[in-house]
C-alpha cells in the first residue's frame, strides 16, 4: 500500500552496505517507510557474506549455495519494497581498497541516479564496513565530479547519511531521526527472508534492531525510529531567523 503525501516529490534512495543484511537491518525500516511513500529504493551490497556460511558448510559448493541464498533473499527483500538489489560480488572480507572499486560504485551512482545515499559510519569493528564507508564517500564525490569521465554522466546525490549499525558504534552520533513507524510492519515481515536476521549464532540481529527502533522512537515520541549520522563538517543548520 502506498501512502500519499500531497506536495511531496518522490525521491530515490540508494543504500550501500558492505554485506547483504547490513542496510536491510540497520536502515531497512527507513527504506520500507519510504517505499510506502512511493519512493524508489535501491539496495547495494559489495559482498554476499558467503564466508559466513553456517556449519557444516565447508565445501566450495556449500559456500556457493549459501551465497546464492543470500542474494535471493536480498533480492526478495528489495522486491517487497518495490525496489531493486545490486550484488557487486566481492568476496567476504576482501572488499578492495583501490580506485577501481570507487569508480565502480561511482558509476552505479551515476547510472541509477539516486537522490539520497546511505552507507556505513566510518568507524567500526569490521574492516569491510570501514572500507565501504570510505569507498562510498569517495564514490559520491567522483560521481558528481565534473570532468571525470566514467561510463555514465555525472550525478550529484545528497549525503552520504550513515546508518546506525551495532558494529559501527565508535564515534557514531545520531543527528537525523526518521519516524519509521509506518514501514515497521513491512520491514518486519520481509526482513525475515535474510538468514542473518534470526539464525546468527553470535548476535541476535532481529532482536537488537527491533529494540533499537523502539528506543530511538521513544526519544522523539514516536513508536519507532531509525537514526543517521552525518559528517561533522555537515552539522550546520542555517536559519534566516528564529
Amino acid at each position: 500500500m502506498t501512502t500519499s503525501n500531497p506536495g511531496r516529490s518522490p525521491v530515490h534512495i540508494m543504500a550501500i552496505g558492505a554485506h547483504i543484511g547490513d542496510m536491510e537491518l540497520s536502515c531497512g525500516k527507513t527504506l520500507a517507510t519510504h517505499s510506502l511513500l512511493g519512493d524508489q529504493i535501491t539496495s547495494v551490497a559489495l559482498s554476499a557474506v558467503a564466508r559466513g556460511a553456517p556449519p557444516p558448510a565447508t565445501s566450495a559448493a556449500d559456500i556457493a549455495a549459501f551465497r546464492a541464498e543470500n542474494v535471493a533473499a536480498a533480492t526478495a527483500f528489495a522486491t517487497a519494497l518495490g525496489g531493486r538489489f545490486i550484488d557487486v560480488g566481492y568476496p567476504d572480507g576482501e572488499i578492495p581498497d583501490n580506485e577501481e572499486v570507487r569508480y565502480q560504485i561511482a558509476d552505479l551512482i551515476r547510472e541509477h541516479r539516486p537522490d539520497i545515499l546511505i552507507t556505513h559510519w566510518k568507524d567500526g569493528l569490521h574492516k569491510d564496513h570501514r572500507r565501504t564507508a570510505q569507498i562510498v564517500r569517495d564514490a559520491h564525490y567522483y560521481a558528481a565530479l565534473r570532468g571525470l569521465e566514467l561510463h555514465a554522466p555525472r550525478h550529484a546525490a545528497r549525503g552520504p547519511y550513515y546508518a546506525e549499525n551495532w558494529e559501527d558504534a565508535p564515534g557514531f552520533e545520531p543527528y537525523i531521526y526518521i519516524d519509521v513507524s509506518p514501514g515497521y510492519a513491512l520491514w518486519y515481515e520481509h526482513v525475515q527472508k535474510l538468514w542473518l536476521t534470526n539464525n546468527s549464532p553470535w548476535f541476535q540481529y532481529r532482536a537488537y534492531y527491533d529494540a533499537l527502533s523502539r528506543s530511538r522512537g521513544a526519544l522523539i515520541h514516536r513508536e519507532r525510529a531509525e537514526c543517521f549520522a552525518v559528517d561533522p563538517e555537515q552539522r550546520r543548520l542555517v536559519l534566516e531567523h528564529f
